[in-house]
């Protein structure tokens, strides 16, 4: 069973839309791949003749395009993928470095059943429940799948600083942190009986390919976070500045959410569309036509 979280770029990646102008009825975007797998990682990203764009990806593949939209975690334009600097205006470039990454970290452990449905002799209540505490922990979860089948907890989710105390420590390691810790809060609750698997973690803070959850704005953040999202209007940058579009949850301004993603890559789009020279059906106008109308509010630099 896939987790839930995948089931949307899936989907997205498998749909075949039914009002198709360009491609034939049945094309997706796994069948627009070769072999129906995406390429893998992009290593580079340079500007060429003719305001073009350059790509070369981890297998070494050199492709050159009139546009390219990158929804990859914006720090990677840092340090995972060699960039340019002429890629952005100098602006641009600052409020990507200026952008500001939660930490975060999860552990999940296999449960024999929903034990935490059992009910207290003295209370009549659950013996356990979603917990929120002040101790190590901080947040620990409950997921089943229905009675006397296998379950999974979160035993913590934190965020931070209080992530940043479990990186250290292995899988293991945390786990008895934490089972301490809840044991202090059901001393009645032996969870360590009901683990039937070891325990699977991530500090997002220490994966290369994210090396944060989600981004999260600092005061006077604002300049920053409005000169990403309206990227895409690109007809007020240098011409040599264009072509290249951002997209994903940083970008937008509900970081760590699906909606923001697709918010900002329904504005590349338009962008690229505006870049290639066409345009909207007047009765559905993108977010580059009414831009002036919504974008977010520009303050001065003083």
């Amino acid at each position: 069973v896939l987790p839930q979280a995948q089931q949307l770029p899936l989907r997205l990646w498998e749909h075949e839309p039914e009002k198709l102008v360009h491609w034939p009825y049945g094309t997706s975007l796994k069948t627009l791949h070769v072999d129906g797998e995406p390429r893998p990682a992009v290593t580079r990203l340079r500007r060429t003749a003719g305001h073009r764009v350059t790509v070369t990806d981890a297998n070494g593949d050199v492709r050159t395009y009139r546009a390219a939209v990158f929804t990859a975690q914006s720090w990677m334009l840092l340090s995972k993928i060699a960039c340019d600097d002429a890629l952005f205006p100098i602006d641009h470039w600052t409020a990507i470095e200026r952008t500001h990454y939660m930490e975060s970290s999860k552990l999940f452990v296999p449960v024999d059943r929903p034990f935490w449905l059992d009910k207290d002799e003295d209370t009549g209540r659950d013996v356990m429940s979603m917990t929120l505490t002040d101790r190590m922990t901080r947040g620990t979860y409950l997921l089943d799948d229905g009675p006397d089948r296998p379950a999974v907890i979160c035993l913590s989710y934190t965020w931070c600083d209080d992530s940043l105390k479990w990186l250290p420590l292995s899988p293991n390691e945390r786990m008895e942190v934490m089972l301490k810790s809840l044991g202090e809060i059901y001393p009645k609750v032996d969870v360590r009986k009901h683990i039937i698997g070891n325990p699977v973690t991530v500090s997002w803070e220490n994966e290369p390919y994210f090396m944060g959850a989600f981004k999260a704005n600092l005061p006077g953040h604002y300049r920053y976070q409005r000169r990403l999202f309206t990227h895409f209007m690109q007809d007020r940058l240098p011409e040599d500045k264009r072509g290249v579009f951002l997209a994903g949850d940083d970008i937008s301004w509900t970081a760590g959410w699906a909606e923001g993603a697709v918010q900002t890559a329904l504005n590349a789009v338009w962008g690229v569309m505006h870049h290639f020279g066409g345009g909207t059906d007047a009765s559905n106008p993108g977010p580059g036509d009414v831009y002036d109308e919504i974008a977010p509010v520009e303050l001065s630099d003083d």
